[in-house]
């Protein structure tokens, strides 16, 4: 048994990294299910329904990170990334597209003045491991990571570009799958970056996902250089 202690825990809103300014992530999945209780049965049955998740994250407050934050009430969805382990290669990783549906700030007399954000998932939240945590300057293709066993239920990736530099920089990043780590076939092919961007990328439900991932991040333009980070979440 592993235990894995906070200090160590990652936060990206968006591209940014706000971990300075987090010191609590409550992240919770929920899925609906509906009564299918018919006569002649002697105890309740249900069948499963929609997935959810919500994410609480509080800390402390800075007036540079509340400008950014603060704006993201009631907009468009962002993207939240948490590694409870960080975010390096082969790290666990939770992570969703969203809307914080309530930013508080609070302060106290006695103490330091606190700040707390409340996000409602846009296509529920995912749980999965980091492909690759890399700063790239040529074309590379990443570390086959082995899941031991396919999926049959699609997932999401993840991208967050959080540097980027040179002159009319290109990053074409993609996801590839396989079944035997021989033959590979694209899974999830992102937005091309061209500036620092987060992006979460659905995989419909009810397709396979092989046992074997790995990222492929094809780099172009004049002394290009990226640091990213590669991640996806399987649905079991």
């Amino acid at each position: 048994m592993a235990f894995k202690h906070g200090k160590d825990t990652k936060v990206f809103v968006n591209n940014t990294d706000f971990s300075t300014y987090f010191n609590s992530v409550d992240s919770t999945q929920t899925a609906d299910v509906a009564e299918s209780t018919t006569f002649g049965n002697g105890a309740k049955t249900f069948i499963s329904g929609n997935s959810d998740g919500t994410m609480t994250v509080t800390g402390f407050f800075d007036a540079t990170a509340d400008g950014t934050l603060q704006p993201l009430l009631g907009g468009a969805d962002m993207i939240i990334s948490v590694g409870i382990d960080g975010l390096d290669a082969t790290d666990s990783c939770i992570f969703g597209q969203g809307n914080i549906n309530n930013y508080g700030v609070s302060s106290p007399v006695g103490d330091i003045v606190a700040t707390s954000l409340d996000i409602q998932a846009d296509s529920g939240i995912y749980t999965g491991k980091v492909l690759e945590n890399n700063t790239v300057t040529t074309t590379t293709t990443g570390t086959a990571r082995d899941n031991a066993v396919s999926t049959a239920n699609g997932g999401a990736g993840l991208l967050i570009v959080s540097a980027k530099s040179g002159t009319s920089p290109t990053l074409d990043a993609k996801i590839q799958h396989s079944a035997d780590n021989t033959t590979y076939a694209d899974l999830v092919t992102f937005t091309q970056a061209t500036t620092t961007t987060s992006e979460v990328k659905l995989v419909d439900e009810g397709t396979t996902v092989n046992r074997y991932l790995k990222a492929v991040l094809t780099v172009g333009g004049t002394s290009p250089s990226f640091t990213a980070i590669i991640g996806f979440g399987r649905n079991n």
